[in-house]
């Protein structure tokens, strides 16, 4: 059996407004505390007049007592940002001393709407989105650009050398993304498989990926078949690199362009039957041209 040890004589035991009865069965509040949860409110007003949580010292959650913003700051207990500026009243008051609760136009100062590293005020400065971490879509936060590598929120390659900062800085360790001279070490402007800078070295076209034209992209030529990205007949034999490899020949030997030729020809078979005869006289022909040569 629950007893209470109020005054039978009187409704109101602890004076706050609310009759023993209702503090009982309808509030769960203490009949003998005017203020039950010692937030600086009595019961009858938290329930009466302000409609806050008398059980509740901070009815908002927003670091204030409901009698702190009633009595002392004139900030709405039941609304955890009073001005809407962004800004919770608890942290305008106990974290950013000097702020004002009831004043929106100061919260930019601390607020950071998109959790770069950079508070709204400073991103109205700079000209970056306060609501957009990555301004300028390189893959680093505004904040980490300003901060941290010095670059540019608003231009994606600061340095102007075609790979993004964002690149330069977390997927090729060790470049500057405020040298544009390291960037050809990984741009490849044509997707041939070589970077500028090995183009550059090898005078082949960054910005053409068959430099020759054969048929052939410059990768392919220094990186699979040997060949010469410059040259489309690197052998001399008359046939192209690209044509030789499509053939099955090889584009590092002359000797087999011969076959190249009469076995491909865009896919398809140059050599029919009415065909062979003159082949063959011109295979002939071949020692007589050398013999005048010499």
């Amino acid at each position: 059996v629950l007893t209470y040890s109020t005054n039978p004589n009187d409704a109101d035991s602890d004076d706050d407004g609310l009759s023993d009865g209702d503090e009982v069965l309808t509030y769960s509040t203490n009949p003998n505390d005017a203020d039950s949860d010692d937030d600086g409110l009595s019961d009858g007003d938290e329930v009466l007049t302000y409609s806050t949580n008398p059980n509740d010292a901070d009815s908002d959650d927003d670091g204030l007592n409901d009698g702190d913003e009633v009595n002392t700051y004139g900030t709405d207990p039941l609304d955890a940002d009073s001005d809407d500026g962004g800004v919770s009243d608890g942290d305008e008051v106990l974290v950013h001393p000097g702020m004002d609760p009831l004043d929106s136009t100061d919260d930019s100062a601390y607020l950071d709407s998109d959790d770069d590293g950079l508070t709204d005020g400073d991103e109205a400065d700079l000209g970056t989105d306060p609501l957009d971490a990555d301004s300028d879509d390189d893959g680093l936060t505004d904040g980490e650009e300003v901060a941290t590598y010095g670059t540019d929120p608003l231009d994606p390659d600061t340095d102007d050398g075609g790979v993004s900062d964002g690149d330069e800085v977390l997927d090729y360790s060790g470049m500057d993304p405020l040298d544009p001279e390291d960037d050809g070490l990984y741009l490849d402007s044509d997707d041939d498989g070589l970077s500028d800078r090995a183009e550059a070295d090898l005078g082949t076209d960054p910005l053409d990926a068959d430099s020759d034209d054969d048929g052939l992209t410059d990768g392919d030529e220094v990186n699979t078949t040997g060949t010469d990205p410059l040259n489309p007949d690197t052998d001399g034999g008359g046939i192209s690199d690209g044509d030789e490899v499509a053939a099955g020949s090889d584009p590092l030997t002359s000797g087999d362009d011969t076959v190249a030729a009469g076995t491909y020809s865009g896919g398809c078979s140059t050599l029919g039957a009415s065909d062979t005869p003159a082949f063959a006289l011109a295979l002939l022909a071949l020692p007589l041209l050398r013999r005048r040569k010499s």
